[in-house]
């Protein structure tokens, strides 16, 4: 063969690998973020950074993949199905714990505007419990989340005005906020932990031939400090794609401004195609009765931060106690806040 051949074959064999590096690049640049959101206010920035197209100014493709029941989110997230969630504390660590390998990127809190609760124990008035010791005397069941940071606020609540024991017969479980409003709001449960806005949303809805049922909030956890939600990455991805993970973080932070900039009335004017889907799943916002988005109170959004260490430290203690893990997880391996803007 000339110099010559060699030399086009050369250039032809360089001109494919040039196509082949800018097809991975271009695979990589369209790597799409999957995520799921637990419906808790803490995930409305990431719901409105995608509504207003703040992800993809960033320069990324972002998924939201709606999943009601916690179970489920999780499952999601072990089988790959799911790059990421927003979920609270103890299922993080419990995913963790079943062998995966996760990693919690923030926490994300918010704060109730003056005259409103983010997190309520609630009952009706219809089952006459007017205080937490009456709840405890009466023997009613109380409705909350399994496995999870509303269960270990619960404990800690209840323990707080006496009842050490006994909590395994005094739950009843669910996977998921959406179940416990419905059982809730069909009086099903006396008692339930639920937080905002299904308690507003609850309060002002009119049912057919029906009014709102009275609700008597006994507690707003403050006595007891709520926990913040987190941000959990597979760890593959984070490794894979460090540099959506900080596109991420950067569009998340810009919404978390915004929101807290924007006026209440405008932002449910905006956001109601994203409030409704996430709270409240396969429901059609154009139905949602006038009174019930005025109840709907928008708090003030904190800026992600990193998971503190003594939350961490007693959470997984509280699960380990009561045999949800078998070993105290490692909050230097768990937790990593470098993406943090």
């Amino acid at each position: 063969m000339g110099g010559k051949s060699m030399i086009l074959l050369r250039r032809a064999a360089l001109f494919l690998l040039l196509l082949l590096l800018l097809s991975t690049i271009a695979m990589a640049d369209e790597t799409t973020l999957r995520i799921s959101l637990l419906p808790v206010y803490e995930a409305l920035p990431i719901a409105f950074a995608q509504e207003w197209g703040l992800f993809a100014d960033a320069g990324i493709s972002v998924e939201i993949i709606g999943i009601t029941d916690d179970q489920e989110r999780s499952t999601a997230l072990m089988t790959g199905n799911l790059d990421a969630v927003m979920e609270d504390m103890p299922r993080a660590i419990l995913d963790h714990a079943g062998g995966w390998d996760v990693l919690i990127t923030s926490a994300a809190a918010s704060r109730p505007q003056t005259g409103s609760i983010s997190l309520g124990l609630v009952t009706t008035e219809s089952f006459g419990i007017d205080s937490i010791d009456a709840l405890i005397s009466s023997g009613q069941p109380i409705g909350t989340t399994y496995r999870s940071d509303y269960e270990y606020l619960l404990d800690k609540l209840l323990a707080a005005h006496g009842l050490t024991d006994g909590w395994m017969n005094r739950y009843v479980y669910f996977n998921g906020v959406l179940q416990i409003a419905v059982w809730f709001g069909a009086r099903s449960i006396p008692a339930a932990v639920l937080p905002e806005p299904y308690i507003s949303y609850l309060a002002t809805y009119h049912p057919v031939n029906g009014e709102p049922i009275q609700i008597v909030t006994l507690s707003d956890f403050i006595e007891v400090d709520p926990l913040p939600e987190v941000v959990v990455f597979q760890r593959g991805f984070v490794t894979d794609h460090p540099d959506i993970v900080v596109a991420f973080y950067s569009a998340y932070a810009e919404a978390i401004e915004r929101i807290n900039k924007t006026p209440r009335d405008r932002l449910i004017d905006e956001g109601l195609n994203v409030v409704i889907p996430l709270f409240f799943e396969g429901a059609d916002p154009a139905s949602i009765p006038q009174e019930v988005l005025d109840a709907i109170v928008i708090p003030v959004f904190d800026w992600p931060v990193k998971t503190a260490h003594e939350e961490f430290d007693d959470v997984a203690a509280w699960m380990k106690s009561k045999g949800y893990i078998i070993d105290l997880p490692s909050y230097e391996d768990l937790v990593d806040p470098r993406f943090i803007p």
